[in-house]
């Protein structure tokens, strides 16, 4: 190829990230400067992909987990002919436009990740390729592609990588591909201030190969380094020695071509510098036709490829998959955790499309599927993923593996180590990732472990993260009826809140309804008019329904409303929330085993709330429920103090 050609397509790149961030006067210049020549020729000589069939099963993945430098992708997507017009460029950063300052899935075709949280992406990465070497078991036609990724200094401080990394060595993931862009430069300066570390080792010792490329200006070495990746057979860590800002006279390699537009007068100096003479956005023809034919030599091996007409499996689940579980003789107890097992059990006899596994709590969250083996690097036919104690990386993985194909990820520990993947399941939830979170030991009623393993915030927070179904079932049937209902949402991700103790199956057969969110579990005297509405989530149903029985024999009319996932019960219509809790009833009281702080909203300002507001204890968990107020009589006098007031 013209030397010449390529130099300019180079910077091509280069300038249209510089007049990205310039005229949005807001994002990160200096790593689209330098990485110019990296993207060039990882697009031009190794990635896989077609603009006009953006979703080919068979081709790479690339991953901007490096989000911030969300303009170097969105400068290749429009030279190599995907819908990102040099209109949407130059709305970077604008509101409603498909260039936001960090890459997003659900925004813009041909990106197949959202990232900017450092250390997300590269997880997700993790999880495609598992997910694509999990596909390769069910379909043998598939054959081999890569997931490729740029990864940052930042990316590799944040511990989600170390967790990710590790458990890809030892899977022996040799479809992944990264390129770390070694600039050594963060926002506060060099790295040298909290980042020492020999990261060529640190990377060995997780199992990786790792090569190294002095000069990120030589697109040889890149493309011959890439070559030898593509043949190892494990993960591969390319440390690209990369400088800042390559090109700007006064920010190279400095703190200051980082995080803000470079400014008029260096845009104008760089320009001089590089050569490079034309206006803001202008691309000249000789470039478009580089990148047309780089394009069209992908589109011939995709014409060429046995692959190009694959598609993904479907979940193709029978509308009576669930009968089988819905037996009259159901049991007269049971956890919700083992609910849970029960249904993820079955469903591994219907379909190999849901797998996953837990942060090394299998047998205390019940996510293992007993009738399959477990996924290892000679064998991804499994149905169960070991994770390791690994929470954050678990679901920033099952992430990847969702955004992959149409695979259903589930990952299990306590709800109170949701805290640690906090950022993955909002990831989740704005990828619009259909993940399945298991979050057993959901209350202090789990007892002796004390305060640091009782939730109390944690199922609040959760309700608070926007696309996010949070289910809290009461029984064996709830759990049923809401993992039903989360295999159909197939843009939202699912966290179901589970006990760790048997409870009672309630008297229900309002199946339906479960799936609306709430329902009225049982009903008062048609007769006379309601004096009390009850409602609850999970464990503490049981507890309103004995509660509502004393009240009856005072003759007091109680409604009992199960409310497994207030999420869903927002999503119905008026009509049929004024069935639920008519506005005239104003006697109303909640119990939930948590904070009571979100409440209010279904009380109303004459209701109360049953709940905890402080740290739990450790002692017996029938023990410490009863002492919290989690009980009949407590139930019972709190409606007394309403006749006081």
């Amino acid at each position: 190829m013209n030397k010449e050609i390529e130099k300019k397509s180079i910077n091509a790149i280069r300038f249209l990230s510089i007049d990205m961030v310039q005229k949005a006067n807001s994002g990160h210049p200096g790593a689209p400067m330098s990485l110019a020549p990296l993207a060039y020729t990882l697009w031009k000589d190794h990635l896989l992909f077609n603009p006009k069939d953006p979703e080919w099963v068979n081709r790479d993945r690339f991953i901007l987990s490096a989000g911030h430098a969300s303009a170097l992708l969105y400068s290749m997507l429009h030279l190599t002919g995907y819908n990102l017009k040099i209109e949407d460029l130059k709305q970077f950063r604008q509101y409603g436009s498909k260039t936001p300052g960090h890459p997003e899935n659900t925004l813009t075709v041909g990106v197949e990740a959202t990232t900017g949280p450092l250390g997300q992406g590269f997880s997700n990465g993790v999880g495609m390729a598992i997910a694509s070497k999990k596909l390769n078991t069910i379909n043998k036609n598939l054959g081999k592609h890569n997931i490729y990724s740029i990864v940052s200094d930042g990316d590799l401080m944040e511990g989600i990588t170390s967790e990710s990394a590790s458990l890809a060595g030892t899977l022996k993931l040799n479809n992944i591909i990264y390129i770390y862009d070694s600039n050594k430069i963060s926002i506060e300066g060099s790295t040298d201030k909290a980042f020492t570390e020999n990261v060529k080792q640190r990377f060995e010792s997780y199992n990786w190969n790792v090569i190294e490329i002095k000069d990120s200006e030589d697109c040889e070495a890149i493309s011959r380094s890439i070559g030898v990746a593509k043949n190892s057979d494990l993960p591969s860590l390319l440390i690209l020695k990369s400088k800042i800002g390559y090109g700007s006279p006064n920010k190279f390699n400095s703190e200051k071509a980082h995080g803000e537009a470079l400014g008029e007068e260096e845009v104008k100096l760089t320009r001089e510098k590089l050569g490079w003479d034309y206006e803001p956005f202008n691309i000249p023809d000789e470039i478009y036709n580089n990148f047309t034919e780089i394009v069209n030599k992908k589109i011939e091996f995709y014409n060429n490829s046995k692959q190009n007409k694959l598609s993904y499996p479907s979940l193709a689940l029978d509308e009576d998959w669930i009968s089988e579980l819905v037996q009259p003789d159901a049991p007269e107890s049971m956890s919700t955790r083992d609910s849970s097992g029960k249904v993820l059990n079955h469903l591994a006899t219907k379909t190999n499309l849901i797998f996953g596994g837990s942060a090394d709590l299998a047998g205390s969250t019940k996510t293992l599927i007993s009738s399959s083996t477990s996924i290892n690097f000679n064998d991804f036919s499994g149905l169960n993923m070991h994770y390791g104690v690994r929470e954050h990386a678990m679901a920033a993985i099952n992430n990847g593996i969702s955004l992959y194909a149409n695979f259903i990820p589930f990952g299990g520990t306590f709800l109170i180590f949701s805290d640690y993947m906090r950022n993955s399941i909002r990831l989740s939830a704005l990828s619009k990732c259909q993940v399945l979170y298991v979050l057993t030991h959901d209350s202090i009623a789990l007892g002796e472990d004390g305060p640091t393993h009782q939730p109390i915030s944690q199922l609040m927070s959760l309700r608070l993260i926007p696309n996010l179904n949070v289910y809290r079932p009461a029984d064996y049937f709830e759990t049923i009826y809401c993992y039903k209902k989360s295999l159909t949402t197939k843009t939202t991700p699912s966290a179901f809140i589970l006990s760790r103790q048997s409870l009672p199956t309630l008297e229900n057969r309002d199946f339906k309804n479960i799936q609306k969110g709430a329902y009225i579990l049982k009903s008062e005297d048609e007769n006379s008019d309601i004096d009390l509405i009850l409602m609850a989530t999970g464990s503490e149903v049981s507890i309103c329904v004995e509660a509502s029985n004393k009240l009856q024999d005072m003759n007091i009319n109680v409604r009992v409303v199960s409310m497994p996932c207030w999420e869903l019960f927002e999503q119905q219509s008026d009509e049929y929330k004024e069935s639920i809790f008519p506005k005239k009833i104003r006697n109303r009281i909640s119990v939930e085993a948590g904070t009571t702080i979100g409440w209010s909203q279904f009380v109303g300002d004459k209701g109360v709330s049953i709940g905890i507001n402080e740290f739990g204890e450790s002692a017996p968990g029938n023990v410490i429920m009863e002492k919290k107020g989690f009980s009949v009589e407590n139930i019972c006098n709190t409606y007394k103090k309403f006749l006081e007031r």
